[in-house]
């Protein structure tokens, strides 16, 4: 019968053989027997190979020479290998493989791995019926302007320039200033200009004096008033 290993089945032949656990194989005799396959492999599967013992064990992770002959004679007496000292213990012994039986009823001791549980779609969020997020415009944010209610000099000088007199000035200044700068329905003045053009400035209130006339007038107390002349002493 032709010599032939199939190193899958050799391993899943030999560790049926473990889980049987009809020797005491220990960590040692796994490590060695696994390196030895390497060994066998890397020469192409022939019969008899040479293993140099410093090899086998460093590649075994045996630090004791007497420990490594043990585990081969172990493996030879549990029908694993068969081998043959060298000339001495510091030459190279010749093994060889046995070739073990694997059926598919040779596995039934090995325990078998748990399956991966199924994993278990995750619920999506619900789309909601409006966006999230706002849409992006290049429109700039308008800041809140804060309201800082005009002076008297002031509202005189913008009544004057649009033809409205002093007086109608001070009443429209007085009328929003004690109710803090709100209107007649209570809402606040946002722009003072723009509620005197709206409320104030209507044609019969336009002022009855010109310009030039207000030059010789004066206003005391809400009212225009000729200015006295001045006595001549002369």
């Amino acid at each position: 019968m032709e010599y032939r290993i199939n190193g899958f089945d050799q391993i899943k032949a030999f560790y049926s053989i473990v889980f049987e656990q009809k020797y005491e194989i220990r960590p040692q005799h796994i490590s060695l027997y696994v390196f030895l396959i390497n060994q066998n492999n890397r020469n192409n599967w022939v019969e008899w190979f040479k293993c140099p013992f410093d090899l086998a064990m460093a590649g075994a992770c045996i630090g004791n020479k007497k420990t490594y002959y043990k585990c081969l004679s172990d493996l030879q007496d549990w029908g694993l290998i068969k081998y043959e000292k060298g000339i001495n213990d510091y030459k190279a012994p010749k093994i060889k493989i046995e070739v073990l039986n694997c059926t598919s009823t040779d596995t039934s001791t090995v325990p078998q791995s748990e399956p991966l549980p199924i994993p278990q779609p995750i619920p999506q969020p619900t789309p909601q019926d409006t966006h999230i997020y706002k849409p992006i415009t290049n429109k700039p944010k308008t800041k809140n302007r804060v309201f800082s209610p005009p002076m008297l000099s002031e509202v005189i000088s913008y009544f004057s320039e649009n033809g409205y007199s002093e007086q109608l000035a001070a009443r429209a200044f007085n009328f929003y200033a004690v109710a803090n700068w709100t209107d007649s329905k209570g809402n606040k003045v946002k722009n003072w200009k723009q509620k005197m053009q709206s409320v104030w400035f209507k044609e019969e209130n336009k002022s009855q004096f010109s310009n030039s006339q207000k030059q010789n007038m004066v206003f005391i107390n809400g009212e225009w008033r000729q200015k006295t002349p001045a006595p001549d002493y002369r």
